[in-house]
Order: C-alpha cells, then sequence, then structure tokens
C-alpha cells in the first residue's frame, strides 16, 4: 500500500524535519530518568544508528538526568568539525530535578541559566529549538518566552518552543515571540481530549507544529509502551501534518522499525 502522508514538516522560519525523530529521554538512568545511562557507548551507537536511518530531529532536555542525557547526545552525534551537522537538536529548560524530586522554575533568570547549560551539555553555540519545559505556575508564560526571545535574539537559538501548555497560553506567548513547537501529552493509549484536540487543528492553522510527547502511551516515570509502536505511529502521523513524533527506545530493532513507520 502507498502511504500518501507528507514525510515532512516545515516550520515557519524555512527549516524542515522529518516527522518522525527520537525523543532520547529514556537513554537515562533507571528509574524516574535519573543519572548517566548505564550503557553510555550503546546509547552512543542507538544515536548513531538513528542519524544513519535519516532520524534527524532528537528531542531533550536539561532535566533528563539532568544534564547528562544533552552530554550523551553531544558524545554522540557532534562532528569532528564540531557541528550537529543536519541534525535538528531540541531541548528544554525551567524543570529540576534531583533523585527524589521535580520542581518547576521557569522564571526568567533560571530559563536564561538552564539555556547555557544545555549549550554547554549540547556542546554547541546555538540550539535549533528550545522549550519551555512546562510552565511553573507562578511565572507568567510571557515572561519566560520573553527571556528565550532575547536569547533567540543574541543567537543561541533558532526557535522557542512550549511544553505542557495550554492554547490559552500559547496565545499569550505568540504576543511576545514566535512559537514553533508545541509538545504535550499525546497517545492513542489515553482518553480523548477535546480542548487538546481542537488545539491540535489550531496550531496546523498557525503553522506551529505539534510534538506529542508519550506518543506510545508510556509513564514518563517508568519504561514500556502501552500500545504497538507502529500503531500509535500510523495513529498519530494522520491526524494532522504539523504532528511531528518522537518514539524513544533503547533498543535498536525497535528504533529501525519507528524509523519505518512512514514507508508502510
Amino acid at each position: 500500500m502507498t502511504n500518501d502522508l507528507n514525510t515532512t514538516f516545515t516550520f515557519l522560519n524555512g527549516r524542515t524535519v522529518d516527522r518522525i525523530g527520537y525523543g532520547a529521554m529514556r537513554l537515562t538512568g533507571q528509574p524516574r530518568n535519573f543519572g548517566p545511562y548505564a550503557d553510555w557507548q550503546g546509547g552512543i551507537e542507538l544515536l548513531r544508528r538513528a542519524r544513519d536511518l535519516g532520524v534527524s530531529h532528537i528531542d531533550t532536555a536539561r532535566a533528563y538526568g539532568p544534564h547528562d542525557n544533552e552530554r550523551l547526545i553531544a558524545d554522540a552525534l557532534v562532528d569532528d568539525d564540531g557541528s550537529y551537522g543536519e541534525m535538528f537538536i531540541a531541548s528544554k529548560g525551567g524543570v529540576e530535578k534531583s533523585a527524589t524530586s521535580i520542581s518547576r522554575d521557569t522564571s526568567a533568570e533560571t530559563m536564561k541559566r538552564h539555556l547555557d547549560e544545555s549549550l554547554d551539555n549540547l556542546r554547541t553555540d546555538k540550539i535549533d529549538l528550545y522549550y519551555v519545559h512546562a510552565p511553573d505556575g507562578i511565572t507568567p508564560i510571557s515572561e519566560s518566552v520573553a527571556a528565550l526571545e532575547e536569547m533567540r535574539q543574541t543567537g543561541k537559538i533558532d526557535m522557542i518552543g512550549l511544553s505542557n501548555v495550554s492554547r490559552s497560553q500559547v496565545e499569550e506567548a505568540l504576543r511576545v515571540a514566535p512559537i514553533a513547537a508545541v509538545q504535550n501529552r499525546y497517545s492513542p493509549a489515553d482518553a480523548r481530549d477535546e480542548a487538546l484536540e481542537d488545539m491540535i487543528d489550531w496550531l496546523n492553522d498557525q503553522g506551529i507544529a505539534f510534538v506529542p510527547h508519550g506518543p506510545l502511551g508510556a509513564n514518563p516515570m517508568k519504561q514500556g509502551a502501552a500500545v504497538n509502536p507502529s500503531d500509535a505511529l500510523r495513529t498519530l502521523l494522520p491526524r494532522a501534518p504539523n504532528v511531528l513524533v518522537i518514539p524513544g527506545t533503547t533498543t535498536i530493532a525497535h528504533l529501525e522499525d519507528n524509523a519505518a513507520a512512514l514507508a508502510a
């Protein structure tokens, strides 16, 4: 059967990415995605295999580890010339993690500090896409985004994203700066959320990417998918042309299956 889905998405700034990427969160210590990945060399090999398969969109966050996941990505994907080549790297700031707790701080000062730490971890001068990981409930989203827009103007990031947000928060952010992507929980395994469904369509009308996290229905603090990965991807990709999926895995076999989903 021929699949007529568009295989790429083009952001408003002209950057084009494949619609199937890779979410790197699981390449951290377990449980709770804390500490360095136990098989560091295996993680490097998996990320390089993803690149060989044509997977260019890699999603990470400062909180994964914290720091360790970004550093693993740098070890795997920074080329001899010190660049990521054609790879598209997305990361996030605003979440603090310890061995026992997770907290949010999206104040302007913290967003700038987290971004600088992400730049150091990833060994790069510019990150393609940087998200507000999750609003802290105190700082207006406009202030968090204004801080990232300041960093975008100085050349430290190319695009701004928002994660775990409502439509009203996206609208507030858009009054401050261009928003390239929204990353919220969305999976065929989850109960239908009409407000989220409407937001996906609205984002598509705005030319903003929607990047589901947890696309396989997994608990972010536990391993294992709730639905078959290939079935989930074949459900999510036709949902709207702005949907970019970032399934995560720790095995090359599953990585290869996920990368082939568009061609199936």
